[in-house]
């Protein structure tokens, strides 16, 4: 590790080394050279019933180096920092080599222009978490736990943490020379409850970027208590009716059909392969007039935050449909080249030791006008209201979806009147978006998570309590 003497900051990277690679590389005949470090500092910890069963602290660090070269990628990536300056010429041949098998009708890979910026930035945490002790987490945990048991119907109680300390370094042979700091904590708490045959579970969490605080100075009792709850009423839950219905989600269930039912197909790497049904959309009407959907890395607190992508693009907010227009797609350099659109800084890696992939940040559907959940069930004379998610898949390409909620209730007559269990909601992005005609005033960030695609990378989602006049419910 080296110590950059103008900042006091200890830096991963060497940059006259790395600048002495840029110089031979370019000089071979290389369009573009970056290489990119990351260290994260992190403990994880994992209680059941009181028990631990694992705590481990660890640093993992990587590194990746990209050489982009007639129009093709070389990319070497390494846990050993100090080797990566000698891998230039093999990673230059290595894109040739791809460049030379690339398809006669395959365009060659091009980079949109960026500022060239030199800088550090720091998003200072509020509690940080290199100065928590062991007992500081497990006590977090113990108030969670001690309000989700305590009752003879609650069979177990599971509850975990994860903290992180990031550091990302980004030097190319462009000039960029940018680093950046941040911190993200997250607990969570999966209860399960028994009566006879019957199992039902329930899973919290509460967390973000920023620091320790927002979990200590969060009510965690309630986030126990919540959980109980959920899974004691999941015991008498009726099983879910099937069919067409007027579906109410609440804010989870709604962050998690904008992420994934709109955002994947948003992501315009997604767009070039083919696989989205918003292809060639841009510009046109794919929604009601009420739904505006955002994708904005710089919401402090979010679990996907992120002051600049891993490219050294400065974090922005993406609008991405307007009033029902599709105005924007996520992507990053080599996706906007292509598409002749303005970088906006949706590259992000899961560690130093992959590449960057077009992918969401925090991604949500801004508040309507109706006063709040009573005012959208109000209407319903028989319909479901579903709240959160247990997974469900996705076909960006089709635009079809299909997700299993937590918990549901039955609506009649505009009133909630019994919990359904096995509620699932299925259907077509597009239909979906055109039949939303109610959205609570009120709406955010809901549970933070986490989001796959080869990589995994956190997350966050939300949005109001979303009214859908005709959903497929089952």
């Amino acid at each position: 590790m080296v110590l950059d003497r103008r900042s006091g900051t200890h830096r991963w990277l060497d940059g006259a080394r790395a600048a002495s690679m840029f110089d031979r590389l370019t000089g071979m005949g290389a369009t573009y050279v970056e290489v990119r470090a990351m260290s994260c500092d992190s403990t994880s910890i994992s209680v059941r019933d009181g028990a631990m069963e694992s705590a481990v602290p660890a640093q993992d660090v990587g590194v990746t180096l990209r050489v982009l070269a007639d129009g093709a990628w070389g990319t070497h990536s390494t846990t050993d920092i100090e080797s990566v300056y000698a891998q230039g010429e093999a990673t230059l041949k290595l894109a040739r080599a791809v460049a030379a098998r690339r398809s006669s009708s395959t365009d060659g890979v091009s980079l949109a222009e960026v500022p060239i910026v030199q800088d550090e930035v720091h998003w200072t945490p509020r509690g940080d978490v290199r100065n928590l002790d062991l007992e500081d987490r497990l006590d977090a945990m113990a108030a969670v736990e001690q309000e989700a048991s305590g009752h003879d119907r609650i069979a177990s109680v599971a509850t975990g943490w994860v903290d992180e300390h990031l550091q990302t370094e980004v030097l190319t042979s462009e000039g960029m020379d940018r680093l950046w700091t941040l911190q993200r904590a997250l607990l969570h708490c999966t209860v399960t409850a028994r009566e006879g045959d019957r199992v039902a579970s329930y899973r919290t969490r509460h967390g973000g970027e920023g620091g320790a605080d927002h979990i200590l100075q969060a009510d965690l009792g309630a986030l126990g208590r919540e959980g109980q709850a959920a899974a004691l009423r999941q015991l008498g839950a009726e099983a879910a009716p099937s069919g067409r219905f007027t579906l109410v989600a609440d804010p989870d269930l709604t962050g998690v059909y904008v992420h994934e039912a709109l955002g994947h197909p948003c992501e315009a790497d997604l767009v070039a392969a083919g696989d989205s049904c918003l292809d060639g959309r841009l510009g046109q009407n794919i929604g009601s007039d009420i739904v505006t959907v955002i994708d904005d890395p710089t919401i402090r607190g979010g679990y996907g935050a992120y002051p600049v992508d891993d490219e050294g693009v400065d974090a922005r907010e993406k609008m991405l449909v307007r009033e029902g227009v599709l105005t924007e797609y996520l992507n990053h350099r080599e996706t906007a080249a292509k598409f002749g659109l303005e970088p906006n800084a949706g590259a992000r890696a899961q560690d130093g030791l992959h590449h960057p992939l077009v992918r969401m940040s925090n991604t949500i559907i801004q508040g309507g006008t109706h006063r709040d959940l009573d005012a959208l069930l109000e209407d319903v004379e028989h319909g479901v209201l579903a709240c959160g998610t247990r997974g469900g898949q996705v076909d960006t390409g089709r635009g079809s979806f299909q997700f299993a909620a937590q918990e549901a209730w039955l609506i009649e007559g505009g009133e909630l009147v019994r919990p359904l269990r096995d509620v699932s909601v299925s259907g077509l992005t597009l239909e979906i978006l055109n039949n939303v005609d109610g959205l609570a005033k009120d709406g955010g960030l809901a549970s933070p998570g986490f989001c796959g695609k080869g990589q995994t990378v956190p997350v966050g989602d939300g949005g109001p309590y979303m009214r859908i006049r005709s959903a497929l419910v089952g």
